[in-house]
């Protein structure tokens, strides 16, 4: 029983959640307010400085409860999220499952596209713009690279030789495997993962619901 155990949770860690929104429609202002309210003083206080990307970034963080939830099996609440400057965010407080401390998220937006992407048991990175040219599809690779080592985009220069190479590349001494994924119109994207995955589950949720617990 304990190495079945081990197996299921082996093949559990190698599933990713991606969760995803399209911000074309009619803004959900009132749950929006109350969302924003719930959320750690620092991060309310950065959206609402951020007028112009706060409806994309406040959809993220809905995006990536949801994604957490999902792998955790359990309600994330928006004040367990931390997003420190210049870091990757995180989950701080731990919950009644073991695998709280070793679930990885990425959040990304561009153009009217926002998704977030989480990983039980490894690290990932997201990464949407805008465009499909050789230089975007480029772009897209390294950012979610930086984005998935937690290194961010203070390490850009570095990264600019990464080759992409069946599906992998390297960098910081990991082999990296690289997605480009469908289903963001007029938009590449692109996750990046430190293990091999098992499943990638896409949801789509509708902006009116985007705030719904």
């Amino acid at each position: 029983m304990a190495g079945a155990a081990a197996i299921m949770q082996a093949v559990e860690s190698q599933k990713l959640i991606l969760y995803q929104t399209d911000l074309r429609g009619q803004w959900p202002q009132g749950a929006a307010r109350s969302f924003l309210a719930a959320l750690p003083y620092a991060r309310r206080l950065a959206l609402r400085s951020a007028r112009a990307a706060s409806s994309a970034s406040l959809a993220g963080v809905a995006l990536a409860l949801r994604a957490l939830g999902d792998l955790l099996g359990r309600r994330v609440a928006a004040g367990e999220l931390r997003f420190p400057a210049g870091e990757k965010p995180r989950l701080v407080r731990l919950g009644p499952a073991a695998a709280d401390h070793t679930v990885d998220f990425s959040i990304s937006h561009t153009g009217p596209w926002v998704a977030c992407a989480a990983l039980s048991g490894g690290r990932v990175g997201l990464d949407l713009e805008m465009g499909t040219d050789a230089r975007i599809l480029d772009w897209v690779v390294r950012e979610a690279t930086l984005k998935a080592s937690g290194d961010g985009l203070r390490a850009l220069r570095e990264a600019r030789a990464l080759g992409v190479h069946a599906g992998q590349l390297s960098w910081r001494g990991v082999a990296w495997r690289v997605r480009q994924l469908e289903g963001f119109a007029g938009a590449s994207a692109c996750l990046v993962c430190d293990r091999d995955l098992a499943a990638i589950v896409t949801r789509e949720v509708a902006l009116a619901e985007l705030f719904d617990s």
